[in-house]
C-alpha cells in the first residue's frame, strides 16, 4: 500500500509556504498602517503649520526658532529619563543578586 498523507499534505490548501519576495497579509497591512498615520500625522502638521506661515518673516522665524529648542529639550529629557531608569534598573539587579 502507497503512503498517502504525504500526497494529502501536499495538496492540502494553504500548507504551502510563502516565497520570501510574498509579503503576508500582516506585513502588509503593517505597512500600510504606518503610510496612512505618517500622512495623517504630516496633514496635522500642514494644517497646525498653516497659521505661523502667514505671520510675517520675522515673527515665523522666532515661533519655528521655539518650536526646534522645544524638541530638542523634550528628546534630552527623554533620553536622561531612559539613562536614569537603565541605572535604577541595574542598582535594583547589583541588589538582588547580593540578596542570594
Amino acid at each position: 500500500m502507497e503512503d498517502t498523507s504525504k500526497e494529502q499534505a501536499k495538496q492540502t490548501p494553504g500548507s504551502e509556504t510563502p516565497t520570501p519576495d510574498e509579503k503576508s497579509d500582516r506585513d502588509e497591512l503593517k505597512e500600510v498602517s504606518q503610510q496612512f498615520f505618517r500622512t495623517l500625522f504630516q496633514a496635522g502638521v500642514y494644517l497646525a503649520r498653516t497659521s505661523v506661515n502667514m505671520l510675517p518673516e520675522e515673527p515665523r522665524e522666532h515661533i519655528v526658532s521655539a518650536g526646534r529648542e522645544f524638541t530638542r529639550g523634550l528628546a534630552t529629557f527623554a533620553h536622561e529619563l531612559a539613562d536614569n531608569f537603565d541605572k535604577i534598573v541595574d542598582e535594583r539587579k547589583e541588589d538582588l543578586r547580593k540578596d542570594e
